[in-house]
């Protein structure tokens, strides 16, 4: 294991490196804290939340370098708290653990800000090497994120009819209120959709929504 303790300013001291865990579930809250706390002296997990709320609470009062944070929770998001986070305090490093393995969630957790991506069905010592490579500067995810960000790039940009239909969806219309606004026929508009979902490896009409609101796309 890579020693990731660093000299105390105080103290010159080994310093561990501060953790905030953020899981909806109790149990995944106390597996962690135990399976962090069995590596010794390189961590300290200096706060646990159950929620957004409460985490971005927790690192306000705590300052930790590195957040270990569960994407979907209610009623706010882990992508959303890492949003919010790297706002509020910029320094801090993000880690999202997760049982999600679609591309759409990884490249949320990217574009957010995260430097690390373990699913929850990886060996326990993934958590340690996404921590040791966030703290590094470093980056860890799948290899499929790799892929994803690759096809992502080579996708042409979107058309214009297709960046209109985009910020309709935004705005919560249907296939027919898009229509109606464009003068153009809703099976259209379904094909569109359609494109768009395929380009981006939207997987549901409802990441397609989310991917809609991300895009900012103008009205």
């Amino acid at each position: 294991m890579t020693d990731l303790t660093r000299p105390d300013q105080a103290t010159g001291q080994p310093a561990p490196i501060k953790l905030l865990i953020v899981d909806d579930h109790p149990i995944v809250r106390r597996s962690l804290i135990s399976l962090l706390t069995a590596y010794g002296p390189a961590f300290q997990v200096v706060a646990q939340a159950h929620n957004a709320e409460e985490a971005l609470v927790q690192a306000e009062l705590t300052s930790p370098d590195v957040v270990l944070t569960d994407l979907q929770m209610k009623p706010t998001s882990g992508i959303e708290l890492i949003t919010r986070l790297s706002q509020r305090q910029p320094g801090i490093r993000f880690v999202v653990f997760t049982a999600s393995t679609q591309e759409e969630h990884m490249l949320q957790a990217f574009d957010a800000g995260a430097g690390g991506y373990v699913v929850k069905e990886s060996e326990e010592g993934e958590i340690v090497k996404a921590i040791e490579a966030v703290m590094s500067g470093a980056t860890h995810y799948p290899a499929g994120l790799r892929r994803a960000l690759d096809r992502r790039r080579s996708q042409p940009a979107l058309t214009a009819r297709e960046t209109e239909v985009l910020a309709l969806i935004a705005r919560g219309l249907t296939s027919k209120e898009i229509a109606r606004e464009l003068g153009i026929d809703f099976r259209t508009v379904d094909t569109h959709r359609a494109n768009i979902r395929q380009r981006f490896g939207l997987d549901s009409s409802a990441a397609l929504l989310r991917f809609a609101l991300k895009s900012g796309a103008p009205e």
